[in-house]
C-alpha cells in the first residue's frame, strides 16, 4: 500500500491526519478481526526517530491539541513539556483502538494483545522502521507491554505507565459492574440519550476508582453536611456526561471487557523498559509492577511515584514525569544518530 505523506503545518510541527486499510487478521481468541480502517496522527517528520504514544481506552489519536480539532490532546500536559519527546527530535505515532460494530450482536473478545498486533500490521503497512519506543499509559500501557513482548525486535525501548502484566481482581470487578450498568441501559434505554445516561453512570463508577482517595478528600472536603457529595456528584456528573456524549455504549463495553483478558508474558520483553506507577494507584497495585519489572528480559527502571490522582497520575504529574523522562532518554540519546531508513519488517 502507498502513502502519500502530505503533511500541513501546525504550531511548530508538521503533522499529517491520515487513515489506513488493514486487512483481516487473526485475533487472540482465533476468530478474525475484519478488514479494517485506522485512523492515524503523526506529528512530526518521518526522518526522525519514531516513538508510538499509546493512552486509556478513552484518548484517541489526538495526543496533542490541534487547531483544527474541537477536542484538546489529551497528553498535551505531558509532551508538550518534554523535550526529549518534542516534535523537533521525535516523530510521534497515534492511532485509534479498534472494535467491533455496534450492529455486531456478541461481537469477539477484543485484547490488548490485538490492540498491539493491529500497531504491528501498521508498522509494516506504512513500511516504518524499527520504533524508536513505545509508550503506553493505563490500556495503552497493557498494550504496549503486549507489542513489546509479541514483537521483540520491533521497538528499542519501552515506556509503561499505570499498568502490569495482568488485571487486579479489584478492576476486572470494577469493570464488570460498569459492563452491568450500560446493558441495563441497552435493555431500558428508551433512545439513545437515555442510553449514554447509562454509559455516563459507568464512566462516573470509574472515575472514583481511577482518583486517589486523599485528592477526593482535600478536593471536595466541605464542614458543612452534605456539601461534599454535592461537589463531587458535580464533578462526576459534567466529566461521565462529556466523556458519554463522545463514546458509544457497545465500544465502551468492548474494549473494557479487553482488559479482563489481558496478560503478558514479559519474560519475552528485551527493550530497554521504563516502568512507571502510582502508589496511590487502586487500579494497578505497585507489587504488581514491581513483579513484572523483575521478570522482564531486557533492562529495566522502575519509578513509584507518590501522587494525590492514583491511576490519573499518568495524565496529571507532569513535572515527575518529564524528569523521568529526560533522563530515561537523554541515557539514550546515541540511539537518535540512526534516522528512519529501514523496513519493519527487515527487524
Amino acid at each position: 500500500m502507498t502513502i502519500m505523506w502530505t503533511y500541513r503545518r501546525l504550531n511548530n510541527y508538521m503533522f499529517k491526519d491520515f487513515t489506513i486499510k488493514v486487512p483481516s487478521f487473526q485475533l487472540e481468541s482465533g476468530e478474525d478481526s475484519g478488514d479494517l480502517e485506522v485512523a492515524c496522527c503523526l506529528y512530526g517528520a518521518l526522518d526522525k526517530p519514531i516513538v508510538v504514544v499509546l493512552g486509556g481506552i478513552s484518548a484517541s489519536r489526538w495526543a496533542l491539541d490541534c487547531p483544527n480539532n474541537s477536542r484538546a490532546g489529551w497528553w498535551q500536559g505531558v509532551l508538550g513539556q518534554s523535550d526529549v519527546l518534542s516534535c523537533e527530535h521525535c516523530c510521534l505515532l497515534t492511532f485509534e483502538y479498534f472494535s467491533f460494530s455496534e450492529n455486531i450482536i456478541n461481537p469477539p473478545v477484543l485484547t490488548p494483545a490485538d490492540q498491539a498486533t493491529l500497531l504491528s500490521h501498521i508498522q509494516n503497512t506504512l513500511n516504518l522502521p524499527q520504533f524508536h519506543a513505545v509508550i503506553g499509559s493505563s490500556f495503552g500501557g497493557m498494550v504496549a507491554l503486549a507489542f513489546a513482548a509479541l514483537f521483540p525486535n520491533a521497538l528499542r525501548h519501552l515506556v509503561c505507565l499505570a499498568a502490569a502484566d495482568k488485571s487486579s481482581v479489584k478492576s476486572q470487578a470494577l469493570r464488570k459492574i460498569q459492563r452491568d450498568i450500560i446493558n441495563l441501559g441497552s435493555q431500558f434505554a428508551v433512545d439513545s440519550q437515555s442510553q449514554q445516561q447509562f454509559v455516563a453512570l459507568a464512566r462516573a463508577l470509574a472515575m472514583v476508582g481511577y482518583r486517589g482517595e486523599e485528592e477526593f478528600e482535600q478536593r471536595f472536603q466541605n464542614p458543612i453536611p452534605g456539601t461534599a457529595l454535592q461537589q463531587v456528584t458535580s464533578y462526576l456528573t459534567h466529566n461521565s456526561e462529556r466523556f458519554a456524549a463522545q463514546f458509544s455504549a457497545s465500544r465502551y463495553a468492548q474494549l473494557s471487557r479487553s482488559i479482563d483478558y489481558h496478560q503478558v508474558d514479559v519474560s519475552l520483553i528485551t527493550a530497554n523498559t521504563l516502568l512507571i506507577g502510582f502508589t496511590s494507584d487502586q487500579m494497578v497495585p505497585t507489587k504488581f509492577i514491581n513483579n513484572m519489572g523483575n521478570n522482564i528480559t531486557g533492562s529495566c527502571q522502575i519509578h513509584l511515584l507518590d501522587s494525590l490522582y492514583g491511576h490519573d497520575g499518568f495524565l496529571l504529574e507532569v513535572k515527575q514525569l518529564t524528569a523521568i523522562f529526560n533522563t530515561f532518554f537523554r541515557e539514550h540519546s546515541h540511539d537518535y544518530i540512526e534516522r528512519n531508513h529501514r523496513c519493519a519488517s527487515g527487524y
